[in-house]
């Protein structure tokens, strides 16, 4: 049975929003030179527009939003990631897919067991009105959504369904910075989950509005309604209606990336499931991240003036991160770099990063961290497991470059390799000075969250250049919550015409990335490690 519960609930700030923009922006007649990011795009996280993206562009996107404050441990982690490529202006194709894997934030039917909701697929979108006030456009999906949950008695079978959905959206300029939007929909869920009442046939109506500030930053909110079947699973697994709500604003960092943070009660992020929210009962606030990257050589690679400053060696050497504090430093733009380590207690690291602009790069690592008997499952909970991290880091600041200071803002998240059950989120926002051509002193102040820990820490560091290549570095964490301290030194030898570097280091930390870098142990972990850098810009 489908109840109509449909949610009284609507935050206030968001017709404040409303009319705040309107006011703003009733007077201009600023109209922006659009880069894809500058322009107020065709889709903002869960909420499809009437615009496209222009002809030949390419955008890559990734995201994660995730609970806070409800359930056990981290929360419930949704990790999403896309593209869109536009055949012309008015045609573009699009793939997306989803999955959230973890224990139900608060019961269903009394009940908190293990749910996996996967979701990946095609679309296609096609603009047929484009005028320089109304543009008006069709989309359509085709995904297969795996809804693996014991609480539908699909843990074991019956779990992947073929899924789609059929949007309108309209846009509506109002004034050169301010868009509106209605976008009509449908999206196609099975009627029944082994015999259990599921979301339908969904028919929604969602309206939304789009603020652009300046041509780098720019805010939006939207609200979706179903108005048939139900996108709710409440606590008693009966399904019923409620107001999908977003809010978040984009900033662009570089000409090519940009970075959206947001709040919203959806679940879905793909065409078809952007309708749902989160379960159960849908009152649950999301907190998201979201990076947009379009790759192409026709757009400039940076705001700040150029010409930029000739990298040198040093600067080189301080692209790449200490033993427990992280550096400001991005790669150079098509430069990959690959990296590994082992030490002492069982400890061990493979990864690489690569810088797909400017300021802006993408990493990825595995690591088992150091295991002297000293840890607790409470600060490691899978001793015996390794664990991945993915991310990336954007600059903010630049010292090489006009800034008085450089500084970065970076993101890691990621989840144990065997039981999957521990998820990780570290965010940090590491510093830099130069005092002159051979002495940097080195800030990170950083957070983790993991299990039912929440731990801050504000790493310092200091990388001195003794010889040609050969950089002496110590470094110490304090930690709250009355941790011990984290200290780390060793030496690095930068091989510039190679691209490699080696390192010998000493430290009481567990490991030398994310969560590892925050936990210390009683012996000595003594390790080294090795980098090897490749040019990939003819690639680009």
């Amino acid at each position: 049975m489908v109840k109509c519960s449909l949610s009284n609930r609507l935050p206030s700030f968001f017709l404040g929003t409303y009319l705040a923009v309107a006011a703003l922006t009733l007077s201009s007649s600023l109209l922006f030179a659009q880069t894809p990011l500058e322009s107020l795009g065709p889709r903002q996280v869960n909420f499809e527009t009437g615009q496209t993206l222009p002809a030949r562009t390419l955008m890559l996107k990734a995201g994660t939003h995730q609970t806070i404050g409800s359930g056990s441990g981290t929360g419930s982690q949704l990790y999403y990631w896309g593209l869109d490529y536009a055949v012309t202006d008015d045609f573009q194709l699009g793939f997306s897919s989803q999955v959230i894997e973890d224990t139900l934030e608060k019961p269903i039917l009394n009940l908190r067991p293990p749910t996996r909701f996967y979701d990946f697929g095609v679309n296609a979108k096609y603009r047929f009105v484009n005028t320089p006030r109304l543009q008006v456009a069709a989309q359509v999906s085709l995904e297969m959504l795996q809804f693996r949950t014991a609480t539908f008695g699909t843990d074991r079978s019956n779990a992947d369904n073929l899924i789609g959905s059929f949007h309108t959206p309209l846009t509506y300029r109002i004034a050169p910075r301010l868009q509106l939007h209605l976008t009509p929909g449908v999206s196609i869920f099975p009627d029944q989950l082994n015999g259990i009442a599921y979301y339908g046939t969904v028919a929604s109506l969602g309206t939304g509005v789009t603020w652009a500030a300046s041509e780098r930053f720019q805010v939006f909110t939207q609200l979706n309604a179903p108005l048939s079947g139900g996108n709710t699973i409440n606590s008693n697994r009966e399904i019923t209606k409620e107001l999908v709500y977003t809010a978040g604003a984009r900033y662009a960092f570089t000409p090519k990336v940009a970075l959206e943070a947001y709040v919203t009660n959806g679940v879905g992020v793909t065409p078809a499931s952007s309708i749902l929210t989160f379960y159960p009962n849908g009152d649950e606030p999301l907190w998201g991240l979201r990076v947009l990257y379009t790759p192409g050589k026709n757009l400039n690679s940076t705001y700040r003036p150029t010409p930029l400053a000739v990298t040198t060696p040093r600067m080189m050497q301080l692209q790449q991160d200490g033993f427990t504090v992280g550096t400001a430093g991005i790669l150079e733009p098509g430069t990959l770099r690959l990296l590994s380590s082992v030490g002492t207690s069982g400890n061990f690291a493979i990864g690489g990063a690569i810088a797909l602009d400017r300021d802006f790069q993408v990493e990825g690592i595995i690591e088992d961290y150091s295991n002297d008997g000293s840890i607790t499952t409470s600060d490691d909970p899978t001793p015996n497991s390794a664990r991945w991290m993915g991310g990336g880091r954007i600059r903010v600041m630049d010292q090489n470059n006009g800034n008085p200071f450089s500084l970065s803002l970076r993101v890691l998240g990621g989840r144990d390799t065997v039981e999957r059950d521990y998820g990780v989120l570290y965010v940090a926002a590491p510093a830099s000075y130069d005092i002159d051509n051979q002495l940097t002193f080195q800030a990170e102040p950083k957070f983790l969250a993991f299990g039912s820990n929440r731990i801050g820490g504000l790493g310092l560091g200091a990388n001195f250049e003794f010889l040609d290549g050969l950089q002496l570095m110590g470094e110490v964490t304090p930690i709250s919550d009355g941790r011990p301290l984290v200290w780390a030194v060793g030496a690095r030898y930068y091989l510039d015409g190679a691209g490699m570097s080696v390192d010998f280091s000493a430290t009481n930390s567990i490991g030398r990335y994310g969560l590892g870098t925050m936990i210390a142990q009683n012996d000595t972990r003594f390790s080294i490690g090795l980098t090897k850098s490749f040019n990939l810009r003819k690639f680009w």
